[in-house]
C-alpha cells in the first residue's frame, strides 16, 4: 500500500467514500443529495448562500435561504471568490454590489458556510455508515479539498486552510486530517482519465476545460500510462484559469431583466421588488440555461413564469404576457457568448503556447466539465470554432463532455486519493511549477563573482563567505515529480559547548522568468516566502560527526561537530510542504520538528 488506509474519505461536503479492504479502487463514491431545504430536487451541490439576523447570528444557509424572510436580514452569496484580494479589488473597481469590504469578511463567511457543511456531512455519513451512536471521532477521516486554479499565491491558500480548520474539518478527532491536494483543473483532469468513455492511449494529449460556477480552469495533460486501473498523467503546461463561470450568466440575466422592467416605473410598482432574483432562481430559467442549445429545447422565444406576478398581467413594452416574461433566443444567447468567447481565447492561448514551445503533437481531445461545461451550446460553439479556424495543434480535435460533468472535480479528488492507497504512483506524476523557489544560503567568497556583496568570516572554520546568496531549487516552468521531494542538505558546524539544535532556513519565491532570476537578495526579483525552522532537539553529539579545524603553524585545530540533516520540500498543487529528515529517516522527536513562519509580502507573489 502507498499509504495508511483511512476509514472515510470526503471531498469537502459533496461526496465521500469508505475505502474497501480489498480492491480499494472499486470503493463506491457516494454523492450527498439530502441538503436541508432541497426538498425533492435531488441536488448534487448546495447553494453558496448565507442569511444573517440583525445581531449577526446565522439565520439560514444553502437551500434554506429560499424560504427565509430577508426583509430585515442580510443575505450573502458567491463570497468564496473574495478570499482572493485581487478579485476583491477588481470587483470594487467594477462596482459589483455583492463585493465584500475585505478578505477578512470573506474569510468569516466561508468559515460560517463550511461549518454548516461540516455539521450536515458529519450527521449524514454517521447515519449512512451506522455509527451515529458512537460518532466518527475515533475513526481515521480524511477531508480532501481542491482550490480554484486562479488562486496562485500562497497567501490565499493559507487563508482558505484557516477557514477549513475554523469550520471543524480535520480537528475533531486525533486521526482526522484536512488537506488541499489538487487545483480544480488537475482534479478535473484526473476525473476525466479515471471516469471517461474515451479509450485514451499512451501519449495522447488532451485539454481539460472545467467551466464551473465561478471559474474556468484549464489543464493541458499528456497520458503517460493508459493502463487500467492505474493511469498516469503529466502536465505539459502550467495549469491556468480565468474568472468565467455560470454565475456570471446569472448576474447578466438579472441585469437584463432589471434593465428591461426598470424603463417602466408604473410596471415596477406592480412587480415584487426581487422579481429578477426570483426569476434567476426559478426552475424554468435553470432548465432554459442548462438545456439551451439542445435540439428538443430549440425555440425562437422562451417564456418564463414570474413568481408573485398575477397571470392576467400583460405589458407589451416589457414583453410580459400573462404573467410570463418573454426572452428571444438571441437574448439568451447573448448571456452565453461573452463568456464562451473568453474561454475560446484562452483555449487558443494554450494552443499557441504549444506551437511556440515546439510541442509538435496535436491535441487529441478537448474535454469539457463543470456546470457551464455541460452546456451543449458551449460545446457546439467551441467545436465549431476549432473547425472554422483550425489550429496546427488541434486540427482534428474532438470536443467532448464528461459523464456527470458537475461532479468531475469531486470524483477526481477521491479517485486520486484511492489510487494513492492502492499504488505507489499518483494519477498526476509530474506538474509544471508556476513560480521559482529558492533558499538563501552562503557561498565561499570568490572576488571574481561576489563583487560588492556582504562578506562574513565563519567563526568555526575561519573561511570567508558571501551571504545572502540564492540557491534556486525549482525554477518557474520546471517539470517536477509529484511524489519525489526537492531535497536541501545542510551541514551545520556546532561548537561542543553549544546546545542549540534549531536552525532557520529562508525560502524565497519569484514569478520572474527563469532567465531573469536574481543570484542574491540584493538584486531585485525575489521575495521572502517563509522561514523554515528545523528543530533537532534531542540529537546528541554522538549522533554527529566530530571534526577539527585545520591546523595553522603550531596551533592545534579547534574541535567542532558537524550536524547533517535534510529539509525536504514537496511541491503540491497549491502549496509547499516541508519535512525534516535526519540520519536517513523522517525526524519527529517529541516536538514539532518543522515550524513555518510565512512572510506576508512573499505569500502574495502570484496574485
Amino acid at each position: 500500500m502507498a499509504s495508511e488506509r483511512p476509514d472515510i474519505l470526503l471531498r469537502k461536503g459533496v461526496a465521500w467514500a469508505r475505502p474497501q479492504q480489498k480492491e480499494v479502487l472499486q470503493s463506491p463514491i457516494q454523492i450527498i443529495h439530502n441538503w436541508p431545504g432541497s426538498s425533492t430536487k435531488n441536488e448534487q451541490k448546495v447553494h453558496t448562500c448565507l442569511i444573517y439576523n440583525d445581531d449577526d447570528s446565522l439565520s439560514s444557509w444553502g437551500y434554506l435561504c429560499e424560504d427565509d424572510d430577508t426583509s430585515e436580514k442580510q443575505k450573502r452569496e458567491f463570497f468564496k471568490i473574495f478570499l482572493d484580494q485581487q478579485t476583491l479589488e477588481d470587483a470594487h473597481r467594477q462596482g459589483i454590489s455583492q463585493a465584500l469590504a475585505s478578505v477578512r469578511d470573506a474569510q468569516t463567511l466561508v468559515s460560517d458556510y463550511l461549518r454548516e457543511i461540516y455539521s450536515h456531512v458529519k450527521s449524514t455519513v454517521e447515519l449512512h455508515t451506522g455509527i451515529g451512536h458512537v460518532g466518527w471521532k475515533e475513526l481515521a477521516v480524511e477531508f480532501i479539498f481542491s482550490v480554484p486554479t486562479t488562486w496562485r499565491s500562497q497567501e490565499i491558500i493559507n487563508v482558505f486552510k484557516r477557514c477549513i480548520e475554523d469550520a471543524g474539518f480535520g480537528v475533531e478527532g486525533q486521526k482526522h486530517t484536512a488537506t488541499v491536494e489538487l487545483t480544480e483543473s488537475e482534479a478535473a483532469a484526473v476525473g476525466t482519465i479515471k471516469n471517461s468513455t474515451v479509450a485514451f492511449q499512451t501519449g495522447d494529449i488532451f485539454l481539460s476545460v472545467d467551466a464551473g460556477g465561478g471559474t474556468t480552469d484549464f489543464a493541458l495533460m499528456q497520458v503517460v500510462e493508459a493502463r487500467e486501473p492505474f493511469p498516469r498523467l503529466s502536465q505539459i503546461n502550467q495549469v491556468d484559469g480565468i474568472g468565467i463561470g455560470s454565475t456570471l450568466i446569472d448576474r447578466a440575466f438579472v441585469s437584463m431583466i432589471n434593465n428591461r422592467i426598470g424603463r417602466f416605473p408604473d410596471l415596477v410598482e406592480r412587480l415584487p421588488p426581487d422579481c429578477a432574483e426570483r426569476l434567476v432562481k426559478s426552475e424554468r430559467f435553470r432548465t432554459t440555461k442548462h438545456k439551451f442549445g439542445e435540439g428538443v429545447y430549440q425555440s425562437t422565444c422562451y417564456k418564463l413564469p414570474m413568481e408573485g406576478v398575477p397571470f392576467d398581467l400583460t405589458h407589451a413594452g416589457a414583453q410580459i404576457q400573462h404573467g410570463r416574461i418573454v426572452l428571444s433566443r438571441e437574448e439568451i444567447q447573448s448571456l452565453f457568448d461573452p463568456h464562451v468567447e473568453s474561454i475560446i481565447r484562452k483555449i487558443h492561448q494554450q494552443l499557441d503556447w504549444m506551437q511556440a514551445h515546439n510541442v509538435n503533437q496535436a491535441i487529441n481531445y478537448m474535454i469539457l466539465s463543470g456546470g457551464l461545461g455541460s452546456s451543449k451550446y458551449v460545446r457546439d460553439r467551441i467545436q465549431s470554432e476549432m473547425m472554422i479556424t483550425p489550429h496546427p495543434n488541434a486540427h482534428q480535435v474532438k470536443v467532448l463532455q464528461t459523464p456527470n460533468p458537475q461532479l468531475v472535480v469531486v470524483r477526481g479528488l477521491l479517485l486520486d486519493r484511492l489510487q494513492k492507497l492502492e499504488s505507489p504512483t499518483p494519477v498526476i506524476v509530474s506538474r509544471i511549477v508556476r513560480a521559482s523557489y529558492g533558499m538563501v544560503c552562503k557561498a565561499k567568497y570568490n572576488p571574481d563573482i561576489h563583487f560588492d556583496e556582504d562578506i562574513r568570516i565563519d567563526p568555526i572554520d575561519g573561511e570567508r563567505y558571501a551571504i545572502g546568496q540564492i540557491d534556486w531549487l525549482i525554477r518557474k516552468g520546471d517539470s517536477v515529480s509529484t511524489s519525489a521531494p526537492i531535497i536541501s542538505k545542510f551541514h551545520k558546524k556546532i561548537d561542543p559547548k553549544d546546545s542549540n539544535r534549531t536552525w532557520d532556513s529562508i525560502i524565497v519565491i519569484s514569478d520572474l522568468e527563469r532567465d531573469l532570476l536574481p543570484s542574491n537578495m540584493k538584486q531585485h526579483g525575489a521575495k521572502q516566502l517563509c522561514v523554515v525552522r528545523s528543530d533537532l532537539t534531542g540529537v546528541s553529539h554522538s549522533d554527529m560527526v566530530k571534526k577539527r579545524k585545520a591546523r595553522r603553524l603550531l596551533l592545534q585545530g579547534k574541535k567542532f561537530y558537524e550536524c547533517s540533516f535534510e529539509v525536504r520540500a514537496v511541491v503540491a498543487a497549491a502549496e509547499l510542504r516541508f519535512e525534516l529528515w535526519f540520519a536517513g529517516q523522517k525526524f519527529s522527536g517529541n516536538h514539532e520538528p518543522i515550524k513555518i513562519t510565512w512572510d506576508r509580502e512573499g505569500t502574495q507573489v502570484g496574485t
